[in-house]
């Protein structure tokens, strides 16, 4: 009768460890399952964000190019002025003597706007800029001028119909645009062409006797 019994209990003890094992086994493989499902989900999710974000930006370029105004062609005296003041205004010195700059000072509808060293930030145009350059390409232009108040100029000045002109940024409003759903940007600035004060300087620019 003892025999049997310390029999029983070998065999017992014999299966204990291989059900335990199954057991150990059989959580791990679902907590990889899940591991796996999770991860695909993320992915999902961050792809689907992508996809999103760039259709809003390119459905915000499509509505914004639609209510572009009509592209100004200079003539060919307006060009030469126009490249022979951009050497004069073109940076000289270094960033700490700003006010030592050619056109340190522009003044637009009675406001004075100061030169900065480098962009500051950049805006889309209500018109394709004229002059194609380091400062401007297409509708996009980059700060040149500041004036205060939120307000700045955006690219080079250029003569144009006898006055000298920039671009002034404005506030953006939804209602200018019809953009498609999903419609988003991340344009900061908004700008659209100025006249500078008749009184400014920069009317005194003349090209030089050849």
């Amino acid at each position: 009768m003892k025999k049997g019994l310390f029999l029983f209990s070998l065999i017992l003890v014999s299966c204990t460890p291989s059900s335990e094992t199954y057991t150990s086994e059989t959580t791990s493989t679902s907590i990889e399952k899940e591991i796996i499902s999770n991860t695909t989900t993320t992915d999902e999710n961050i792809t689907t964000t992508t996809i999103n974000r760039d259709l809003m930006r390119e459905n915000f370029r499509r509505a914004w190019e639609a209510i572009l105004n009509d592209p100004i062609q200079l003539s060919a005296e307006e060009v030469e002025l126009t490249n022979y003041l951009y050497e004069l205004w073109t940076w000289k010195g270094d960033k700490w003597t700003p006010e030592e700059e050619n056109f340190y000072e522009l003044r637009v509808n009675g406001l004075s706007c100061y030169r900065i060293w480098n962009a500051m930030g950049w805006a889309w145009l209500d018109e394709v800029h004229p002059i194609d350059g380091d400062y401007s390409k297409r509708y996009w232009a980059v700060e040149r001028y500041m004036c205060g108040d939120n307000i700045s100029l955006f690219g080079a000045p250029f003569y144009y119909e006898n006055s000298w002109w920039i671009y002034q940024s404005f506030e953006f409003s939804w209602d200018m645009v019809d953009c498609e759903n999903p419609c988003g940007t991340g344009v900061g600035h908004f700008a659209k062409r100025v006249q500078i004060d008749s009184d400014d300087e920069i009317y005194e620019t003349t090209l030089p006797d050849s």
